[in-house]
Order: structure tokens, then C-alpha cells, then sequence
């Protein structure tokens, strides 16, 4: 199968690697244009750890050929969608199926908006993470340190959710469950709480570029923090009336890793499984695109749950103030999708039916 990849970052790169070794056609299409020039001239691409192999990979000479696929899959960070997605949907056509890998901040519904001014049907799948996670070892290879188990995923409009688990399976694998629709998908994601615990309380490690081991740092003190953040997160699901599971549930491993408090839980990861090296700069995912893609986010969605999140509300200030930058005013989706929030029930048919429900 012929799958477009929209990103040619690590995840991008993850991307092509797996489907490659899985017997479709990948294709990377760099936004900036200033990656896979190695890859377009015939080198492969190196894979190691999780995934070992070498593998052929198309580069997209311009957006244009993102059409001739029947899959698109965007693999790239939340502050690249509104730019990247103004350019991609010009020139889609019906019946292709869109994939955003890493959801945040309904950008599918922001999507569905520009795929209705065009007057296109194409399903939109949404994931709550990475499918595997990847790092560039250089222009031509990636390291990819997981393969994740289980990847919580949602389709729009909802009906098409059976077929669209059909589809993730035979590009990725039995790694998915279908939810009921992408409110839970998008408070499942875990990314932006974690990530605030581990930045924040990290911030001088990543600002002095040190060395420094990701889950080892995340102290019983800073676990308690997560609990507490992850708290939040529950309550505002459990008000919307959405089924999500817990951090702890999230980090368990039946048989390996039970269910207990979440430093213990950790403690025992940390001794049994090698461990990921946190950022060695500011300029990390972890802050400029989980506070203002994914806390903000939840902080809107409290507000309609009419629920208080004040752990989720300072992160918001305080990275800004850390930052010197308005994160809340970084996010360009939320305000494209104002309307989604009139109510509860409004956002409800935008998740499940897309923009033109609204």
C-alpha cells in the first residue's frame, strides 16, 4: 500500500522505517524542504534498535504527490498543523484517508473544517500517541527506541471507526483499540501532563544541555506531582462523561509492572527497562508544543466540564514566564474551532461528525 508521510522528522522517519518492513510504499514529504535529499538520490534508510533493517524510501517531490496516495499521515508536531495542513488539503482528493499521529488540541476538527470548504469526504483518523517513537542518527538513518504496545485511536466521522481500525492494523500492526470517539483520544494522550512534570522540574538540566536519564529524574516527589496533574485530567474527562485510563494504567504491564503507586511503578521500570534521555535544550516538544497544544487544551475543555484545573493552569504561566513567551497565544487551532465550543453537546457532534454537524 502507498502511504504519504506528512513530517520528515524522527516519528516521520520511525514511520517510513515500519511500513517499509512491512511490505508497503512509504513516501516522506518535508514541509520546510530541507530534509530527505540523501533519501531522494537512492540511499536507504538505516534503521536501528527496536527496528533493524535498511529499507527504500520515496521522497514526495512537492505536496502534489501527497494525492496519489490512499493514506496521509501526518507526522509532525502540533505547531507545524495549522501551516503545514493550509498547505496539504488543496491538493487532496476524495476518499483518501488522513491520519494524525500524536493527536492534540481537536486539530481533526480543524481539519474537517478545511476538507469542507473544499467540499472533500476524506475519513480522519486521530492516535493519542506515536505509533513508535524516533530519533534521526543522521539525514539517512533513525534510531527507534519503541514500538509502542497499544495506541488508543478514534475516526471522523465515527462510523468510520471499524474500517479505520482495519487500516492502522495493516500499516502498523495490532497495536490499536478503537475508542468511542476522539474526546478520548485527546484526554487519553498523556504527553502534556508527563512532560510538564518532567520539563518543569528538569528546566536547568535542559538549559544547561547536560546528559541527563529521562525516568531515573522523575523523583517520588515529581511522581506525586503527575498524580495530582493526572487527577485533574480525570476529573475533566469523568464530567464530559469520557472513558479514559489513569497514569497508572498507562504504566502498567500485567505480569511486569502492577498497578500501585506511580514512583514504585516507575522505580520498577526504570530497573528493568534501558531508559530514554531527556532534552538537552528549551527548544523541546515537551514545552513549546504540550503547553500550549495539549495543557491549554485541557484548561478549555475544564471550562465547558466546568471542572478546576489549577495545576494545569499554572503550568500555563509558569512556562510562559520561564519562557518570556505567551504560550497560551501560541495555539492557532482552538481559535480556527471557537464555534466546537458553544456547548458540551456541540463539541460532541464536532468529534463525532465533523465541522459541518456545527
Amino acid at each position: 500500500m502507498q502511504v504519504s508521510i506528512v513530517g520528515a522528522g524522527g516519528v516521520a522517519y520511525s514511520y517510513a522505517a515500519v511500513l517499509a518492513e512491512r511490505g508497503h510504499q512509504p513516501r516522506i514529504w518535508s514541509p520546510s524542504g530541507r530534509r530527505g535529499a540523501e533519501l531522494a538520490a537512492g540511499a536507504p534508510l538505516q534503521a536501528s534498535t527496536a527496528l533493524e533493517g535498511s529499507f527504500a524510501v520515496e521522497v514526495a517531490r512537492s505536496v502534489k504527490d501527497l494525492a496519489e496516495a490512499g493514506t496521509v499521515i501526518f507526522a509532525l508536531p502540533a505547531y507545524g498543523y495549522h501551516e503545514v495542513m493550509g498547505r496539504v488539503v488543496p491538493v487532496l482528493r476524495d476518499g483518501q484517508t488522513l491520519i494524525l499521529s500524536g493527536h492534540l488540541s481537536f486539530a481533526a476538527v480543524y481539519l474537517s473544517k478545511l476538507l469542507a470548504a473544499r467540499g472533500l469526504a476524506c475519513p480522519i483518523v486521530v492516535w493519542n500517541t506515536t505509533a513508535s517513537t524516533g530519533r534521526q542518527t543522521g539525514p539517512t538513518s533513525v534510531s527507534i527506541s519503541m514500538l509502542r504496545p497499544k495506541v488508543e485511536m478514534a475516526a471522523l466521522p465515527d462510523r468510520a471507526g471499524e474500517a479505520a481500525l482495519l487500516l492502522c492494523r495493516s500499516l502498523f500492526g495490532d497495536r490499536f483499540a478503537l475508542s468511542d470517539d476522539m474526546l478520548g483520544v485527546d484526554l487519553g494522550n498523556l504527553n502534556p501532563i508527563v512532560h510538564y512534570g518532567i520539563a518543569l522540574f528538569n528546566l536547568t538540566r535542559m538549559e544547561l544541555a547536560e546528559d541527563w536519564a529521562q525516568q531515573a529524574h522523575i523523583t517520588p516527589a515529581v511522581a506525586r506531582f503527575l498524580e495530582d496533574l493526572d487527577r485533574e485530567r480525570l476529573a475533566v474527562a469523568e464530567a464530559l462523561g469520557v472513558r479514559t485510563r489513569s497514569i497508572h494504567q498507562a504504566y502498567a504491564v500485567p505480569g511486569k509492572i502492577e498497578i500501585g503507586p506511580l514512583a514504585e511503578m516507575l522505580r520498577q521500570i526504570t530497573a528493568t527497562r534501558k531508559g530514554v534521555n531527556g532534552p538537552r535544550s528549551l527548544d523541546t516538544r515537551y514545552v513549546t508544543e504540550d503547553v500550549p497544544y495539549g495543557l491549554l487544551t485541557t484548561v478549555r475543555l475544564a471550562d465547558l466540564a466546568q471542572v478546576e484545573v489549577p495545576l494545569h493552569r499554572a503550568g500555563i504561566t509558569i512556562f510562559s514566564a520561564l519562557y518570556g513567551r505567551d504560550f497560551a497565544a501560541e495555539n492557532r487551532i482552538l481559535p480556527e474551532i471557537d464555534a466546537a465550543f458553544a456547548s458540551a453537546a456541540t463539541l460532541r457532534r464536532a468529534v463525532t461528525q465533523g465541522w459541518a454537524a456545527i
